[in-house]
């Protein structure tokens, strides 16, 4: 009896075990062909406002995690965001911008020099408008 279990069983975990590492290995090889894309090419007027009024919050070199976590401008730089979660950060910059939740308000208290002009704001919304329909047709 134990013979017999044995020469059933046994094949059948090869089996398992072999589409479980095709399946697991096609995975693999597709999330490296889309996890990255090519970086974006941020327009130095764009840049200028990103550096001034926003990285100080939202790069690498963030010391708090949260606001870093959220929104990271050296991703977009790096390539680091996949093609829909670039597009969804450029949706999000969006979205935060035409409410004038960016930068915050409890911020804006302390640096009061970071406050967004209205042209900096309809910019930094053109690009990233613009950005994410390019991305979009791709």
């Amino acid at each position: 009896m134990k013979n017999r279990i044995t020469k059933v069983l046994v094949p059948f975990i090869l089996l398992i075990t072999l589409i479980f590492f095709s399946f697991s290995k096609g995975l693999n090889e597709e999330y490296i062909t889309t996890s990255a894309i090519e970086p974006i090419e941020i327009p130095e007027d764009v840049k200028a406002v990103l550096d001034n009024k926003c990285t100080g919050c939202h790069s690498n070199d963030t010391k708090g995690g949260k606001s870093k976590m959220k929104m990271n401008f050296d991703k977009f730089t790096n390539g680091d965001y996949s093609t829909g979660k670039t597009i969804s950060k450029l949706g999000k910059i969006t979205k935060q911008l035409n409410k004038g939740k960016m930068p915050p308000k409890k911020f804006l208290e302390k640096y009061p020099d970071k406050k967004l002009t209205e042209e900096e704001s309809n910019l930094l919304l053109n690009w990233a408008s613009e950005e994410s329909t390019i991305l979009k047709k791709e």
